[in-house]
């Protein structure tokens, strides 16, 4: 009995510190947007924008330091600029409209588009598709440590295009596992394989729109500047490849195998592992017809997606295809619907919501005012904040770093050239995918790291070299492009 008490007192304990640590963040990032906005005379800022200034400084304040959870903050910044925006001196009886406008986020095509992407990603894991499509590949690549690292990789990379980088590298994991076991525990080619796939999870997504979030956001910042579903892998893919390929050879180097064959034949028989048990078990056969549904309706929503320049379907339009066929077929159903990642979705909503705030305000060309002088070279404002984006979504989301960032950079690229919307936009977004330099900075970095196999100056390592050399390959793609 006196366990059982001082176990429920030790819970209300550690709950009410996390309330009062929770909501001594909130008071604090509240605080500091309103000595921000407020306090200081600004030339140029008044009225709304001043307003707007407020609610970006306390949604980055959030985000930050996680006082409530990332969609909260996104929902609260929707309601901030209903309440302050959307009904001039916040008075109600006005019968204004003005609010709608900031709840047309909700219905832009991007949502649609990442929920497509979304039930790509549970038919094919339901279906054990992707874990199919690991095996024949790998089964195809041979036994050398190199080609099966190059086969980890490009797998990786491309389920990352469509699939969430998180559900791709917990599913590598399953994958990994078996290798694990007939590679020698003083091999550090462990490391390599580990490693390669958290890298190729991590750039592969920034090749699509619906690979990462931070790319949506750009588009929806873009408007109807923003490039097409194959515009945007014109731009993103030669980079995210040429990146890959350059960190398979490091790794290969930093972490050589003392094998010259790993052999991976007891990934044959595995369908599924449990993390119960931690052994290999045996998942009820799915049946072949539905595996075969999902091929083709992957095959053809994803032909149609990079034809659209050909038969000019909208994009949108297209993501219709497999949330309705998988559903007609039974591959998905309510409670797949209920798990998917909504808090994602919210989160880019809240993204496209506070850049629509500060442009409709005129807090992007106050931001483009604070441009110093001597600071009139594009290539230099974009260097910067690439570097700045890549460290500090080592230590936040990425998508809520693009969320604060994206909007300020636009706005000064802007003023110094009319034609760099997109290429900043662009590179920002990309850059975001760059941060890998902790076991923290994205989830497949810890999916990873929970293996035990990885120490964190492994992490850093990587990290660093991507955070260094990625965003100057990016950069250096879209200028020569654009």
């Amino acid at each position: 009995m006196i366990d059982s008490r001082s176990e429920v007192k030790e819970f209300f304990e550690q709950v009410q510190f996390s309330l009062t640590s929770s909501l001594a963040k909130f008071i604090l990032s509240l605080v500091l947007a309103l000595c921000i906005a407020f306090i200081p005379d600004y030339s140029l800022l008044e009225g709304a924008a001043k307003l707007m200034l407020f609610i970006l400084v306390f949604g980055a304040g959030l985000w930050i330091s996680e006082a409530i959870p990332a969609f909260s903050v996104s929902l609260l910044i929707i309601g901030l600029e209903i309440l302050l925006l959307g009904f001039y001196d916040i008075s109600f009886s006005s019968g204004s409209k003005e609010w709608e406008n900031f709840l047309a986020p909700w219905s832009s095509p991007l949502v649609f588009l990442f929920l497509a992407g979304f039930i790509l990603a549970t038919a094919a894991s339901k279906t054990k598709l992707d874990l199919w499509i690991a095996k024949k590949v790998l089964f195809y690549v041979g036994n050398k440590p190199e080609d099966i690292l190059t086969g980890l990789m490009a797998i990786t990379f491309g389920l990352s295009m469509f699939v969430s980088n998180t559900a791709t590298t917990a599913m590598m994991l399953t994958v990994l596992i078996p290798i694990l076991k007939n590679i020698n525990d003083d091999n550090p080619y462990q490391k390599a394989i580990l490693l390669g796939v958290v890298v190729a999870a991590n750039i592969g997504g920034m090749s699509t729109i619906i690979g990462t979030p931070p790319n949506a956001i750009a588009v929806g910042i873009m408007g109807d500047n923003a490039p097409s579903f194959v515009g945007w892998m014109f731009f993103a893919m030669p980079p995210a490849i040429a990146i890959t390929v350059g960190i398979r050879y490091l790794l290969l180097k930093l972490y050589p195998s003392n094998q010259e064959l790993i052999s991976f034949k007891a990934l044959r028989n595995v369908d599924h592992y449990d993390d119960s048990t931690t052994e290999f078990v045996k998942r009820p056969t799915i049946p072949s017809w539905k595996k075969k549904v999902v091929i083709l309706g992957f095959g053809v929503t994803i032909l149609l997606w990079l034809t659209g320049p050909i038969h000019h379907i909208p994009t949108t339009l297209i993501s219709f295809i497999p949330i309705i066929f998988f559903t007609l077929f039974g591959i998905i159903n309510s409670d797949d619907i209920r798990s998917i990642r909504w808090d994602v979705i919210i989160l880019i909503i809240g993204g496209l919501t506070l850049g629509l705030g500060v442009t409709k305000t005129g807090l992007d060309l106050w931001f483009a005012s604070l441009l110093p002088d001597g600071l009139n070279s594009i290539v230099i404002l974009l260097i910067i904040f690439s570097y700045l984006v890549v460290l500090v979504s080592n230590f936040m989301s990425n998508t809520a770093a693009s969320n604060i960032m994206l909007p300020i950079v636009i706005a000064m690229s802007v003023a110094l050239s009319a034609d760099a919307l997109v290429l900043s936009a662009i590179a920002i977004a990309l850059s975001a995918s760059f941060a890998m330099a902790l076991p923290v900075s994205t989830p497949p970095n810890a999916i990873m790291y929970s293996s035990g196999k990885l120490q964190s100056k492994d992490f850093l390592t990587i990290g660093i070299t991507v955070g260094l050399l990625a965003p100057i390959i990016v950069l250096s793609w879209l200028f020569l492009v654009l």
